[in-house]
């Protein structure tokens, strides 16, 4: 279902939303598949991957990087003296009891099975392993649950097909490791978004490859929206899903899913069934810039009009962060990327 109000004028719709640009990272190309989060009151943006020298329509090679950028309180960007373990991307972060936890991702050979925390501590980042993912796996979702990291979708090669796996983590008790829980009932996806409401995860979209009648593959971005509830049963924890309304366009690759006043989430950039069937990436017009509400309680959906001040986007991390979110970095046409942060609230 979408609601319209009609006593305002879209434009005015889209002011219901407070946007700003938030400081850009020092980098003039920015990164697709950055992982971030905030550790005692610091900003930290990790790792991620662009076309440095050409873009891939003009034979250009992607970058994976390995370096840490920290926003410190009060303070301007700077490069971390501490740097991730390998130059990677496209995996999950989250901010858990002042930790950021990222798990998975993917170097520039292959999908990775590494889940790690770092806390900033007296002006440094202090790194910990936690327990291996059960498999490699990259271009997923995933998000928190009070203590319970849920990870779903994703690949496990770079050429692979896309999963239908669902696995958590328990963080008040990670020694006893990652657990597989019931999937989904819809198809295997990757880069599907998904967001927390009421101490319940929300699936949305991603996409899988279809197949026609000629036996020729396409993209086909996913439009079904699913509901995780998940219960303890002494040591196991159970997964109780419910399918919802569709969403009125795809959103694949947009990774997280702000919630404003605690009771809508802010759906904007991601790639639709449309967008997804350009053939020329020179010639890209860009991620759709359609802004959406939903709101879980009710499971409805309300369409705000377009944000045409800011630029839409995929492939990044969108993170609470204070009293907002924030978009930050990520990709804003095939191949190009932005170091600006838009921030909403």
């Amino acid at each position: 279902m979408i609601t319209l109000l009609s006593s305002l004028p879209l434009a005015a719709q889209i002011d219901r939303i407070s946007w700003s640009e938030f400081p850009a990272l020092p980098d003039k190309e920015g990164f697709a598949g950055m992982y971030a989060g905030v550790s005692s009151g610091a900003l930290v943006a990790m790792g991620g991957a662009n076309f440095p020298e050409k873009y891939p329509w003009e034979g250009g090679t992607k970058k994976w990087y390995d370096h840490i950028y920290i926003l410190p309180p009060g303070g301007k960007w700077q490069l971390s003296r501490e740097k991730l373990p390998a130059p990677m991307a496209y995996g999950v972060s989250v901010s858990h009891k002042g930790k950021i936890i990222i798990a998975g991702g993917c170097t520039d050979r292959e999908h990775l099975t590494t889940v790690y925390s770092y806390t900033w501590q007296n002006g440094r980042l202090v790194r910990e392993s936690l327990p291996s993912l059960p498999r490699p796996l990259a271009y997923m979702t995933g998000d928190l649950l009070g203590d319970v990291l849920v990870l779903l979708g994703g690949s496990e090669t770079p050429t692979g097909p896309a999963l239908k796996t669902a696995l958590l983590l328990d963080l008040t008790h990670p020694a006893q490791g990652w657990q597989e829980i019931e999937a989904w009932p819809g198809p295997e996806r990757k880069l599907p978004v998904c967001g927390v409401w009421n101490n319940k995860l929300f699936l949305m979209s991603g996409e899988t490859t279809g197949t026609n009648n000629f036996g020729v593959t396409y993209r086909d971005i996913l439009l079904d929206n699913y509901m995780l509830t998940l219960r303890r049963d002494g040591s196991q924890w159970q997964a109780q899903w419910q399918e919802l309304t569709p969403i009125p366009r795809g959103v694949a690759a947009l990774s997280n899913l702000p919630l404003l006043n605690n009771e809508k989430f802010v759906v904007w950039g991601g790639v639709d069934r449309v967008i997804a069937q350009y053939r020329t990436p020179a010639t890209h017009p860009g991620i759709p810039s359609s802004v959406l509400f939903y709101y879980p309680a009710s499971d409805t959906w309300e369409y705000l009009g377009d944000q045409n001040g800011f630029a839409p986007r995929v492939t990044l991390p969108v993170i609470p962060y204070e009293d907002s979110w924030l978009y930050l970095s990520g990709e804003i046409k095939p191949g190009i990327r932005t170091p600006t942060i838009t921030r909403i609230q």
